[in-house]
């Protein structure tokens, strides 16, 4: 039987409610909320670090299900009226330089936040605890640093997860911040990983301390100061004697210029 007037336009109708619906492709692109536009960092170095090929069979045992729409957004700084910045440290690396480093903030009534690779703290649990009785926070930054650009959506996943169970088992938490490894800026794919996590945004930074390619001290220095102003966030690294040696200047001269060192929970407060 032919089709009526009516029922050719609730066809058509259907069709194009169907169209507008269609999920929109993943081209990896960086983030809206991103305020500048730079090359992936490499924010540390990664040892053992997989292929995208063998980082997708890593993590075949996760969900291959479809994405959900929604995505944890970058966030590269805070506020740009507040007068503070929040220092944030890679956790990773030789312990007694962690320990170093820790003491060295506290005796200068510092406050930061280390977002800790999960590998590193199943391997050195009361690290956790130790962070947070000094009142400084403690973050996801992935299970085992690998660079998450390279990673399928499960295996970043994986990522996001695996790490956020052993901030669980090892301090009660699976902590409130997320950042990304092997990169500075995000991925579509790696901001639906964290909101898949449980995170709520991507923590990236607009000051890269330089740390981690082992230069001078006055070299980490002039990278913190030349580019913190008003709501940054500063990238350091535990592990690194250079970055020791160069804190009590950066927090000195932060200070200087009315800038005051703290956490992000303080800064995004």
């Amino acid at each position: 039987m032919p089709l009526s007037r009516r029922d050719l336009l609730r066809a058509t109708a259907a069709a194009a409610l169907t169209a507008a619906c269609a999920p929109a492709a993943d081209d990896g692109a960086p983030s809206t909320a991103a305020t500048t536009s730079t090359a992936p960092s490499p924010e540390g170095s990664s040892t053992g670090a997989p292929t995208a090929t063998s980082a997708a069979s890593a993590s075949a045992t996760e969900s291959t299900s479809a994405a959900p729409t929604r995505s944890a957004p970058e966030v590269r700084h805070g506020p740009r009226s507040s007068p503070q910045v929040a220092l944030t440290f890679h956790g990773s690396g030789d312990v007694s330089l962690a320990e170093q480093l820790l003491r060295l903030l506290e005796s200068n009534d510092v406050q930061a936040t280390v977002m800790a690779v999960g590998t590193w703290l199943a391997a050195e649990p009361a690290m956790a605890g130790r962070i947070t009785d000094g009142g400084h926070d403690l973050g996801n930054h992935t299970l085992h640093h690998y660079p998450m650009r390279g990673l399928s959506a499960a295996g970043a996943v994986a990522e996001v997860r695996g790490c956020a169970k052993v901030l669980q088992r090892v301090s009660g938490s699976p902590g409130s911040f997320f950042r990304a490894s092997g990169t500075q800026v995000t991925t579509s794919t790696i901001r639906r990983a964290a909101a898949r996590g449980g995170y709520d945004r991507c923590i990236s930074y607009d000051v890269d301390g330089l740390d981690w390619q082992d230069p001078s001290a006055a070299t980490v220095t002039r990278a913190v100061l030349d580019g913190s102003r008003r709501g940054s966030i500063i990238s350091l690294h535990l592990g690194h004697p250079v970055t020791i040696s160069a804190l009590p200047a950066i927090i000195d001269r932060l200070r200087s210029r009315g800038l005051r060192p703290v956490t992000l929970s303080e800064l995004l407060a």
